[in-house]
């Protein structure tokens, strides 16, 4: 088997009728429920009232036409880009990374949450599962789920040299750089991405000004998110061979430099903190009820079906649909951890306006009369 054949191989055969593998990864994404449902997650601001702020879904877009522009300048596969890029944040919990980390801090006993795992189990597992036969994931190209798991947007590591092709099994069990070039453009332009548009959110919030991006950045990379990007598109073309993907030293620079100014001023203003304290009571509460359910109806889904509460009764349809791959497929050492997976992958796949819903259902009572 040749190193094409490799990076297109699937866990088990599919039809592919018309489209070639990266067209009908792309498909198979972009139809997914995790991929529509990105539009009411959290990019940076938590359920923003303003249409013109960034979502999940509208960041996913902007990473995917990037990564096309800069792999059709370097001969590089962009269908392979696009795929990556539409399905690198499937994963990813509401409130955005302040529900990360509170889902990470949930899933200690089970070695922790990160939205590039989550990622990779939705594409693998948790999407199209069916109730009644063993059918789990996409069947994703090894290739796209490689790039998928190793996103990692929020990493510093500006020059990315294509790692080893992992065994078909063995895609994230160690996550590091992607194993294409493909990949490795999609994990650089995840920061390039975000990082100028969160400026402008930033500014329609009333979090900062122009004024207060530093002087040397908007002189020698720009203030906006148009000049922002074309600036490190044109780096990362100019600088990149056919065995890397890499900004120049000063590209790298400036773009450090930005991720900490976003940080200091924008992700950790108290606005933002502020919201990280609520999403931790919300998410830590929905939690703990909903394994109080579990332990009490166990596999019983009649039981979740005939609940008082809409939440358990869309928790009890998750378990069922997937009732095969967690009670036959997946090992556990326990029922509460496998209910704690379960909820956990409940949890991650809710919106922003549903968990707080949810949370409400159990909080805010109907009126009787």
């Amino acid at each position: 088997m040749n190193y094409d054949d490799i990076l297109v191989s699937r866990r088990k055969i599919s039809e592919l009728g018309a489209r070639n593998n990266f067209e009908r990864d792309y498909t198979a994404i972009l139809y997914s429920h995790a991929f529509r449902r990105l539009k009411h997650k959290t990019q940076v601001f938590l359920l923003p009232m303003n249409d013109h702020v960034t979502n999940r879904l509208d960041h996913s877009l902007y990473v995917a036409i990037i990564s096309k522009v800069i792999c059709r300048n370097l001969g590089l596969n962009g269908q392979l880009a696009d795929a990556i890029a539409l399905g690198h944040d499937l994963g990813h919990s509401p409130f955005g990374h302040a529900g990360e980390k509170v889902l990470n801090i949930l899933s200690k006993d089970f070695g922790g949450f990160s939205h590039e795992m989550q990622s990779l189990r939705v594409v693998d597992k948790l999407e199209k599962a069916e109730t009644d036969k063993p059918i789990f994931g996409l069947n994703l190209t090894l290739a796209v789920r490689d790039g998928i798991v190793n996103h990692c947007g929020e990493s510093f590591l500006n020059e990315l040299t294509p790692s080893n092709i992992p065994e078909i099994d063995k895609v994230g069990i160690k996550q590091g750089i992607p194993c294409t070039l493909e990949g490795c453009v999609v994990r650089l332009v995840d920061k390039i991405a975000y990082m100028g548009r969160d400026i402008e959110d930033g500014i329609i919030a009333g979090l900062i000004s122009k004024k207060d991006i530093p002087e040397d950045l908007k002189n020698k990379v720009g203030s906006d998110n148009g000049e922002i990007v074309d600036f490190f598109v044109r780096d990362i073309i100019k600088t990149s061979t056919k065995s890397k993907i890499a900004l120049s030293k000063n590209g790298s620079e400036y773009l450090n430099k930005f991720m900490k100014f976003n940080y200091n001023a924008i992700y950790l203003s108290e606005k933002n903190t502020d919201f990280t304290t609520h999403t931790e009571r919300l998410l830590k509460g929905l939690f703990n009820i909903l394994l109080e359910y579990s332990e009490k109806y166990k596999d019983n889904f009649d039981k979740y079906m005939k609940d008082s509460h809409n939440t358990v009764n869309m928790y009890g349809k998750f378990l069922l649909k997937r009732n095969l791959l967690y009670f036959v497929y997946e090992d556990y050492p326990n029922d509460i951890a496998r209910y704690k997976r379960a909820i956990i992958d409940f949890i991650a796949s809710s919106t922003d306006r549903l968990a707080y819903e949810m949370i409400k259902d159990f909080f805010i009572p109907n009126p009787v009369v």
